[in-house]
């Protein structure tokens, strides 16, 4: 029987499938990231894993016509209709679509790359080094959130972003071991160039390296934690965490 006298909470849609295994690992940290006791304490979660959404990096990279936002927009729409309070988004790069999604809706959806630059500012951070796809660096995702809190962002070189995105697609997408190693080698340019600190801007990266908190020796940002911890706050559940959160939308 639960004594903490919480029986229910706000309905939480979870908008996955962008990828599947990151989703799971997405609702696994919700609830080691829960201060619950019982059942009843945790989040309430309505997630539809969507594995037929388009790609997003191929269509933001103008590899493919197949625009991923009416996908987006419709899976929005149901978990709305099913009565979800908020949404969920764990994907950075589809959060190149996040104005039109949101504008489709009659709901909030949490802005997981700005709420990620928010908690990377509010810990002090001045030059994040973000790891993302492709798609997430030729949109400047990262870089136009940072500017907005007057926070510096760089993308890695060329060749190292091949090694980001062979981890990504290469690996974790095709349910391949990741060396655990190789955070350090991807981090270690971002140092040489100044940052002081690391985002893990690709859901992908976070199922590889998650529970890691300093690469090359600066610290690391996970974009998919600090979205459960903003899942977790806006539910109204406590949290295990005390980061300090910027709650817009």
């Amino acid at each position: 029987m639960c004594e903490s006298g919480i029986v229910s909470g706000r309905l939480v849609g979870v908008l996955g499938g962008t990828g599947p295994a990151a989703t799971a690992y997405f609702l696994q940290r919700l609830i080691e990231r829960t201060e619950a006791r019982c059942d009843q304490d945790h989040v309430r979660t309505l997630a539809f894993n969507d594995t037929a959404i388009p790609d997003r990096t191929a269509f933001l990279l103008g590899r493919s016509d197949r625009s991923p936002l009416a996908a987006l927009i419709e899976d929005g729409q149901l978990l709305e209709a099913c009565g979800c309070d908020l949404l969920a988004l764990p994907c950075n790069t589809a959060h190149g679509f996040f104005e039109e999604l949101q504008g489709a809706l009659g709901i909030p959806v949490i802005h997981m790359v700005r709420e990620t630059v928010a908690t990377a500012s509010a810990a002090g951070l001045s030059l994040i080094g973000v790891l993302a796809t492709s798609g997430t660096v030729a949109a400047d995702l990262y870089g136009r959130e940072a500017a907005r809190l007057g926070v510096d962002c760089l993308y890695p070189d060329a060749t190292t972003q091949g090694q980001v995105n062979r981890v990504i697609f290469d690996e974790v997408k095709a349910g391949r071991p990741v060396d655990a190693a190789a955070l350090e080698r991807l981090a270690a340019p971002l140092r040489a160039a100044g940052c002081d600190g690391v985002v893990l801007g690709c859901t992908e990266l976070s199922l590889a390296f998650g529970g890691v908190t300093r690469a090359a020796g600066l610290p690391v940002v996970d974009a998919l934690d600090v979205l459960a911890d903003c899942v977790i706050m806006r539910a109204g559940r406590p949290s295990k965490t005390s980061k300090n959160l910027s709650l817009q939308n």
